[in-house]
């Protein structure tokens, strides 16, 4: 009966800590409608990203087009600690897929892509402006 009360205790255990871990998971947010930001990367490149209902849209100042705007792309955000966010979203039809990690508290952002399938960015960047 020893090993029964010990195998109980074990699932227990184990179900227990998967609900502990589910619970710090943080829901989606929209918290992120209505911002732009501007950054520069470390890398030279510069952006202004804009956070809408509709989706995120943004202008790759550093490139050839700086004045076109791209998307508007579904997004999905979650606020991971105090006003920082991790937000991500796929070009369909260009094959990129970008995840941002955005501290308002220190204005630094860390940026991860894989352009158009095969190139990946990986960079740190200065939030230069905030708008909400």
């Amino acid at each position: 009966m020893k090993i029964f009360y010990k195998f109980a205790f074990v699932v227990w255990l184990i179900t227990s800590a998967n609900n502990v871990f589910a619970d710090d998971l943080k829901p989606s947010t929209r918290a992120l409608d209505g911002t732009a930001i501007s950054y520069n990367y470390t890398s030279g490149r510069s952006y202004h990203v804009k956070f809408a209902p509709d989706g995120v849209s943004y202008q790759y100042l550093t490139g050839s087009k700086p004045e076109k705007w791209w998307g508007p792309f579904p997004y999905t955000a979650f606020e991971v600690a105090d006003n920082t966010y991790l937000a991500a979203w796929f070009e369909e039809g260009y094959g990129d897929y970008v995840t941002l990690h955005i501290n308002f508290n220190n204005n630094l952002l860390y940026g991860s892509a894989i352009l158009q399938g095969e190139t990946v960015h990986f960079h740190g960047a200065k939030i230069v402006k905030v708008e909400k």
